[in-house]
């Protein structure tokens, strides 16, 4: 049984998850959203992507098969996942400010005892390195914003991609909802790209669209300094390490050191080459325990923000770089709890529109960290901090709120709401069967 305090952080999820929704309702027609409101519900209740635990977590009186016939008729709607993907990123963009970072990673989906899936293909399994397996490409993007008390994750974009079906390349998508997101934010936010990402055809694709960016480098390419191309190595060790960077929760500092330097857009050596001018920061791990110290380089620039000088951009490339792991986790997260990898099926309209859905489910459920304090209060079981380290709820506490989404929502079903505490609300909210006003 749940007390009171319950009852009500039940009822106000169970609003919050239809206000959400709304945002999306003037992209579709009533039964493509009363679809959107299903399997989303769905997929919080059952951690799965497969259409038929989706179905039987609903509790519908209708059978399976119905229900999920119902799931395909819409999932093999060619449009459904774009036009979604286009709301998420207009609706997550409205507030970014120059302190937002965009973090943008590839991904994969290992599908390797497939074999009728439409569009598999030989892919790199991130976790061995190799590319001996069947499965998809994954395009993902995500918001990161600093606050006061923690941080907030906004999943703008993950793309399923198989590249012997689709005419455009991994990159061509990559450069088209990065120009999105761009436009839907105002030119705000700093994009963040690990070393995958160093290459001419990106770094020109930034400059020229005036983004602010940090790559980390790999440290390959030859560098043009004071008119003459010289390797990346002899360039870099030339950097003077002057300024000191301490490591958040840690005692250990980086000696950093910048220079300007310009890169050839040319992909071999020519008399008046065509280049971009970038910044090159170098940091340097001091000694550890064992003797050992490491070295990274970024290619950063930021042309929102004209008057930083050059230690106030060796601040903001390092700090906000560290951000690149929350996407990482996001990945982890969503594997772990979702069952990501094992979605199943057969059409590749089918397999693109079902990850769109998971990445609108998975918008929902971070958008509910801002009231993680109060979860804790009504639910401390569930959320399991102690007095102690209760702001650990600041952190990546998103495994625990799907503890508690599934927990909230396991026996709700979608219906019409009525009055509740004397504010109508105009959208459809959950309501649990049986009991007026969803239990309360």
């Amino acid at each position: 049984m749940f007390n009171e305090q319950q009852k009500q952080t039940k009822q106000s999820m169970q609003v919050k998850f239809s206000q959400y929704l709304a945002k999306f309702k003037s992209h579709y027609s009533l039964p493509e959203y009363n679809f959107l409101q299903d399997i989303c519900l769905g997929i919080l209740k059952s951690h799965s992507v497969i259409c038929l635990r989706i179905a039987r977590a609903l509790n519908e009186k209708t059978t399976l098969k119905k229900v999920c016939e119902r799931f395909t008729r819409h999932l093999n709607k060619p449009d459904l996942g774009s036009k979604l993907e286009q709301a998420v990123i207009s609706v997550h963009c409205r507030d970014f400010d120059k302190r937002t970072a965009i973090i943008v990673d590839d991904s994969d989906i290992i599908k390797s005892r497939a074999r009728c899936m439409e569009g598999l293909k030989e892919v790199r399994d991130g976790s061995t390195g190799t590319n001996d397996q069947l499965g998809y490409d994954l395009l993902n993007i995500v918001a990161y914003q600093d606050s006061g008390d923690g941080y907030e994750i906004k999943p703008l974009c993950s793309r399923l991609i198989a590249r012997d079906i689709e005419l455009d390349s991994v990159s061509q998508f990559t450069e088209d909802r990065l120009i999105d997101i761009n436009l839907a934010s105002g030119g705000k936010g700093v994009y963040i790209f690990d070393r995958g990402y160093d290459t001419r055809t990106y770094l020109s694709f930034l400059n020229d669209n005036g983004m602010n960016y940090i790559i980390r480098s790999k440290a390959e390419r030859g560098l043009v300094v004071d008119g003459a191309e010289r390797p990346f190595r002899e360039v870099a060790q030339s950097v003077h390490l002057s300024y000191r960077y301490k490591l958040e929760d840690s005692n250990q500092h980086l000696k950093c050191g910048i220079k300007r330097v310009s890169i050839r857009l040319n992909p071999h050596p020519v008399k008046h080459p065509d280049i971009i001018d970038t910044w090159l920061v170098v940091a340097q791990f001091s000694k550890n325990a064992q003797g050992k110290e490491g070295v990274f380089y970024f290619f950063c620039d930021f042309p929102g923000e004209p008057t930083l000088n050059t230690e106030m951009i060796i601040e903001k490339a390092i700090r906000m770089y560290r951000m690149r792991w929350k996407i990482e986790e996001v990945h982890k997260h969503i594997k772990q709890t979702y069952g990501w990898e094992n979605i199943q099926l057969i059409g590749y309209i089918r397999l693109q529109n079902m990850n769109h859905l998971l990445l609108l489910t998975m918008s929902f459920l971070y958008s509910l960290k801002r009231f993680a304090y109060k979860y804790l209060q009504a639910f401390p079981a569930i959320m399991k901090y102690r007095n102690k380290d209760w702001k650990s709820i600041y952190n990546f506490v998103y495994y625990r709120l799907s503890v508690l989404v599934n927990t909230c929502f396991a026996s709700v079903t979608r219906f019409n709401i009525q009055p509740y505490k004397g504010i109508y609300h105009d959208y459809n909210q959950l309501e649990i069967p049986c009991m007026k006003n969803g239990g309360m």
